[in-house]
């Protein structure tokens, strides 16, 4: 009996003693996870790309650290993006959100450049940062892939204990430009009174043929088509009209009708020159009058063209 009263009382000892005490915690590391980089994707010359903050292509940096922590990111954007070939491209429209929580409500924030950027953590210790750009490549931008690190850093502001640094590439393609060449339609000798027609696939006909890069696509518009030619000098008009167009390298794809304002999706097929080769052939018709003027008659058809989604 005295025995089991010892055990007993060492029990109620040991109790006490845990009881009295705290258990060691666990603290949690400060960390800052590159969830997503900044992706421009492809982007044609003179053809601005804005990546948002909400977008699918922002950068996306998650910070995690101990629940409801109020810490600061220290931001380092690139000036300039650099190409394969030593080329740089120019960035910036810098943008930033932060948000408390992985789905919290984002909250914008200036200056996001080179400076020093508040978040607050979640009851789960996470928070998140989006930043987004701009770029505008020129016609001299030259054609290749450009990347450069973002660069961010977390820490406590009550401590001067800083996270490892946190780096997440910027990236964007840039397409050759699209080459332009226009051979014009040529008519024969036409009589007054008597129309003339040239078919698409005519070697007379208005071929316009379209370089750029291989296995992607172009849109042509066509702006405008005149609807008659103007005699030089004399300002006297000859009609034109019935345009008609076909299409492909070669110009044998299907005839149609070129209609001002109309749009035609083209591929550009690879050449032996590691470009991308399209063209557009115009034909038209011509109806001169009775007493038609004689002499030289021109006009100007005008495209635009540019690369598809671009």
């Amino acid at each position: 009996m005295n025995g089991l009263r010892r055990l007993l009382l060492l029990l109620g000892t040991i109790l006490g003693g845990l009881a009295g005490s705290a258990l060691p915690a666990c603290a949690q590391t400060l960390r800052i996870v590159p969830t997503q980089p900044l992706t421009f994707g492809q982007v044609a010359p003179r053809q601005s790309r804005v990546i948002a903050t909400g977008a699918a292509g922002a950068a996306v940096f998650t910070v995690q650290g101990p629940a409801n922590a109020s810490l600061v990111l220290t931001v380092t954007l690139p000036a300039l993006l650099t190409g394969t070939s030593g080329a740089a491209l120019q960035i910036g429209g810098w943008t930033g959100t932060v948000a408390t929580g992985a789905n919290g409500t984002p909250t914008s924030v200036v200056p996001v450049s080179n400076g020093d950027v508040a978040v607050t953590l979640d009851a789960n210790g996470v928070g998140v940062l989006r930043i987004g750009a701009t770029i505008q490549p020129t016609l001299a931008t030259a054609s290749g892939n450009y990347a450069d690190p973002i660069i961010v850093v977390a820490r406590e502001p009550s401590s001067s204990r800083q996270s490892l640094t946190a780096q997440s590439m910027v990236t964007a393609s840039v397409l050759q430009p699209i080459t332009v060449t226009a051979i014009p339609m040529s008519f024969p000798a036409v009589y007054s009174g008597t129309p003339a027609t040239i078919a698409p696939e005519d070697v007379r006909a208005l071929r316009v043929l379209l370089d750029g890069a291989p296995a992607l696509s172009v849109d042509v518009t066509y702006e405008s088509l005149p609807s008659a030619l103007t005699l030089q000098g004399a300002g006297v008009a000859l009609p034109i009209g019935t345009w008609r167009q076909r299409t492909g390298p070669d110009c044998s794809g299907s005839s149609g009708v070129a209609l001002p304002g109309g749009t035609v999706s083209l591929a550009l097929s690879p050449t032996s020159s590691a470009n991308g080769r399209t063209a557009v052939c115009l034909g038209a018709t011509v109806s001169p009058s009775p007493t038609q003027a004689p002499g030289v008659y021109t006009g100007t058809v005008t495209i635009s063209v540019r690369y598809t989604g671009s």
